[in-house]
C-alpha cells in the first residue's frame, strides 16, 4: 500500500490561495463546516489545528464554500434568480423600498431607520426563527466586532449598529447549530458573509437546512482591524478601549468620550482588506433581503426584497405594524446614489480581480467568465427586446427620474431616424452637477462607442466584446439593417443564463 497523499485536501488550496494571500475575510464558514473540526479562527488568521489528511482521503469543502473562491458561485445565485427583475447595478429583487422602524427608540439606537433590529426582534418574539447571528462590540474593546447568537430581544439590541471590521458570523451560525441545537436561523452579514452561506446550502451542508433568513448589508469594503485601530491610536492618541461607536455618514466617524474623530473615506480605504477591493457586491445581492443606508434621508432605511421567504417575512412585520414603509421612486436621490455606489464598487472590484489575475495568476471570485457554455446559446434567444431608448434632446433630468422609475441603469441613445448613436448610463449621468441636469441634454454625455451584435451571434460572441470594450451591455442590430435596433444583452443576462443551466443539471 502506497503512503498516503494529502493532495486532494482542499485545506491546502484554502491556504495557498486564500489565507496566505491576505484574502481571508475571518467569516469563519470553514470552520462551521468543517467534517472533522480542524479549522479555527484564532486572532486575525484561520488556522489548522491538526492534520486534517490523516481523516480523510478527500476533502472539498474549506475551499468551495470559502466566499473567495471560485466555486459554486453561479449555484449560489440560482437562490435569488427566480426573482422577477434582474438589474445590472443591484442583482434580482422583487421589490426596492423605503422602511423605517416604528420605534422611534430603536431608530435612535441605530442611527438610522432601525430596519434590521426591528425585524429580528419581531421575529425573535413571534417565533419566526429561533435565534438569530448578530455581531456586537466587545466590552473591553467596542471597535471589535463580537459575533453571537441572539435568543432573546434584549441580544438583538445590544448589537444595535453598524460594524465595519470583520467578524466571524458564519463560525457563529455554526455554533447555533451544534451548540445551541437552533434549527430556524436568522443570519446578518454582509456580502461575503451571506455568500458563504449561500455556498454552504448549494454544497447541501448538513447544517444548511437550519437557516431560515438571510438579511444582508450594504458594504463598501471592510477595515483591517489592527492596521486601522493601530493608526488611530498614532495619529489622533486614541486607545481602541476609548472607541465606544463608529457609525459612516459622508466620513467614518468614531465616537469616544473625549469627542469625535471623522476620517474622509480617501483616508479610511488604505485600510479595507485585500479581498475587499476585487469585491463587486455592495447590496448583498444574495440575501433574502438587503438593507442599507438612503442618505439624504434621516430615519429611513433602503430595503431589496430579494426572495419569497424575504418577502413574506417582511410584510408580515408591515402588518404587524413593526415598519413603516415608502415608495422609493419619490426620493430619486436617494435611488441615483445607491445605484451609483453599487456600478462604481462593481467598477472598480472587477479592475481590481484582473490586475490580480494578471499579476498573481490567481483566479478571484467572480459570477462570470469566459465559458464554452455561452457558446450554444443564441444572442437572438436572450436579448431584451422592446427597449426603452432616448431622444437626443432628452435632459439629464429626465434621464434621472426614468432611472429611478424602472432602475435601468442605461438606455440606448437614438437619432431623429430611430437608429442607435449612443449609450448613457446612470455613472455619466450622476457626474453632472444637480444645478445643470434640467438643462444638460443626454447627447452631450453618452458615450458614442456602440458595441454590437447580431441576434445569431453566440452569446459568447457579445462576453468577448464586452470584456474587451469593458462595458456591460451590448446592442442588438438587424444583420439584414445594421441600423435597425432590435434589442440589448448585459452580462446580467449572461448571467442568468447560465444560473439556470447550472439549476437545471
Amino acid at each position: 500500500m502506497g503512503l498516503k497523499s494529502d493532495s486532494l485536501i482542499a485545506y491546502n488550496i484554502l491556504e495557498k490561495r486564500i489565507i496566505n494571500s491576505g484574502l481571508c475575510t475571518q467569516c469563519g464558514a470553514c470552520e462551521a463546516a468543517c467534517p472533522v473540526g480542524a479549522l479555527h479562527i484564532e486572532g486575525e488568521k484561520v488556522k489548522r489545528t491538526y492534520d486534517c489528511s490523516k481523516d480523510m482521503d478527500l476533502c472539498p469543502i474549506c475551499y468551495e464554500i470559502c466566499p473567495h473562491s471560485e466555486a459554486l458561485l453561479l449555484r449560489s445565485l440560482s437562490f435569488v434568480a427566480d426573482a422577477p427583475v434582474k438589474n445590472e447595478a443591484l442583482g434580482y429583487y422583487r421589490k426596492i423600498v423605503l422602511v423605517q422602524a416604528v420605534d422611534p427608540k430603536i431608530r435612535e439606537l441605530s442611527h438610522g431607520g432601525g430596519v434590521v433590529t426591528s425585524l429580528l426582534k419581531f421575529g425573535i418574539e413571534n417565533k419566526v426563527f429561533d435565534s438569530a447571528i448578530v455581531s456586537q462590540g466587545e466590552l473591553e474593546n467596542p471597535a471589535k466586532p463580537k459575533p453571537s447568537v441572539a435568543l432573546v430581544p434584549d441580544d438583538i439590541l445590544s448589537a444595535v449598529g453598524s460594524k465595519f471590521f470583520p467578524s466571524s458570523v458564519a463560525k457563529a451560525y455554526g455554533s447555533a447549530v451544534y451548540g445551541y441545537g437552533k434549527t430556524n436561523i436568522a443570519f446578518v452579514g454582509v456580502p461575503c458573509h451571506v455568500l458563504a452561506l449561500r455556498k454552504l446550502e448549494a454544497w447541501q451542508h448538513k447544517i444548511s437546512g437550519n437557516l431560515k433568513i438571510t438579511i444582508g448589508l450594504f458594504c463598501f469594503g471592510t477595515l483591517s482591524l489592527s492596521a486601522l485601530l493601530e493608526y488611530i491610536k498614532k495619529k489622533y492618541n486614541v486607545e481602541p478601549s476609548d472607541i465606544k461607536q463608529i457609525r459612516l455618514s459622508s466620513k467614518l466617524v468614531f465616537q469616544t468620550e473625549k469627542g469625535e474623530i471623522k476620517l474622509p473615506l480617501s483616508e479610511v480605504s488604505d485600510h479595507i482588506l485585500p479581498s475587499c477591493r476585487k469585491c463587486t457586491d455592495f447590496t448583498s445581492e444574495l440575501a433574502d433581503i438587503s438593507v442599507g443606508g438612503a442618505y439624504p434621508l434621516k430615519d429611513w432605511s433602503t430595503v431589496i426584497i430579494r426572495t419569497k421567504a424575504g418577502e413574506d417575512f417582511f410584510y408580515k412585520a408591515v402588518e404587524n405594524g413593526i415598519i413603516n414603509t415608502w415608495v422609493i421612486e419619490e426620493e430619486p436621490t436617494v435611488i441615483e446614489r445607491v445605484m451609483v455606489a453599487a456600478m462604481q464598487k462593481r467598477t472598480a472590484g472587477l479592475k481590481k480581480a484582473k490586475e490580480m489575475e494578471e499579476t498573481s495568476g490567481y483566479l478571484p471570485a467572480l459570477l462570470l467568465r469566459e465559458t464554452d457554455a455561452l457558446a450554444n446559446i443564441k444572442i437572438g434567444d436572450i436579448m431584451a427586446k422592446n427597449v426603452k431608448t432616448l431622444t437626443q434632446n432628452t435632459t439629464v433630468h429626465q434621464f434621472l427620474d426614468l432611472v429611478a422609475r424602472n432602475h435601468h441603469i442605461g438606455y440606448p441613445l437614438v437619432n431623429e431616424n430611430n437608429e442607435p448613436v449612443g449609450w448613457v448610463t446612470l455613472e455619466e449621468a450622476a457626474s453632472v452637477d444637480k444645478n445643470k441636469r434640467n438643462e444638460t441634454l443626454v447627447s452631450q454625455i453618452a458615450r458614442r462607442k456602440l458595441v454590437t451584435a447580431y441576434p445569431d451571434e453566440t452569446a459568447l460572441d457579445a462576453f468577448k466584446r464586452m470584456s474587451e470594450i469593458e462595458t456591460g451591455r451590448v446592442l442588438v442590430l438587424d444583420r439584414a439593417d445594421p441600423k435597425k435596433l432590435l434589442g440589448v444583452v448585459t452580462k446580467t443576462d449572461l448571467m442568468h443564463i447560465l444560473t439556470k443551466a447550472v439549476n437545471n443539471r
